[in-house]
């Protein structure tokens, strides 16, 4: 009910242009957010998302998750890009570092969630480094000038190619019932085999 409502503002606001794009469907991976900030294709910058408006600046840390450029590859990314995702920690890598505790006598984390966002927080970016850590990222702004993609699902793909990691199972659904359907495919059959938590997936317009 609430995506039908959500589908009636929007054509409100945009008429049949909305279903006419279709809708992009995402994987909501349960992390901590971070923003990085690239000039001339360079890593200069990355926050965390704080309360919304003043973040963390944690730029050591995050340098030291290899699935993060520290120079863009492909071509066509604009002079000042922000790249917004996600830093979290995979199931296998959470139980790995807990036995490694265990046996150095260490007490044990709680959680994947709380243990990335603590490991973004460390003063010494090397305990960072020692963590196990990973990212995808899932959406781009430019200070001034236009994004090369029109398109939500084509801009990860873009993404892609300029060196981010993307969380798998994305797909574009037509109509909400095929939005539906992806998602009782994700809740019932795909999360169970992740090697990462979600808490929930993204609809979005795909333009």
């Amino acid at each position: 009910e609430d995506l039908v409502d959500w589908e009636a503002r929007l054509e409100k606001l945009a008429g049949n242009d909305v279903r006419l794009s279709g809708y992009e469907c995402e994987l909501k991976i349960d992390g901590a957010a971070v923003s990085l900030t690239y000039e001339a294709g360079v890593l200069v910058a990355g926050t965390t998302r704080g309360n919304g408006v003043v973040g963390e600046n944690v730029t050591p840390n995050l340098r030291t998750i290899r699935e993060i450029p520290l120079r863009l590859q492909g071509k066509g990314h604009p002079p000042v890009l922000e790249i917004r995702g996600e830093v979290y920690m995979p199931f296998s890598g959470f139980e790995r570092m807990n036995e490694e505790r265990v046996r150095a006598g260490e007490p044990v984390f709680a959680n994947p969630r709380n243990s990335a966002a603590g490991a973004l927080r460390q003063l010494d970016p090397s305990v960072s480094a020692s963590r196990p850590l990973r990212f995808f990222a899932y959406a781009a702004v430019v200070t001034s000038g236009d994004l090369p993609e029109r398109e939500q699902f084509k801009l990860l793909s873009r993404l892609e190619k300029w060196g981010f990691p993307v969380a798998p199972h994305r797909a574009i659904c037509k109509t909400l019932t095929e939005v539906h359907a992806w998602a009782e495919r994700i809740e019932h059959t795909v999360r169970q085999t992740l090697d990462f938590a979600i808490d929930g997936g993204v609809v979005k317009v795909n333009d």
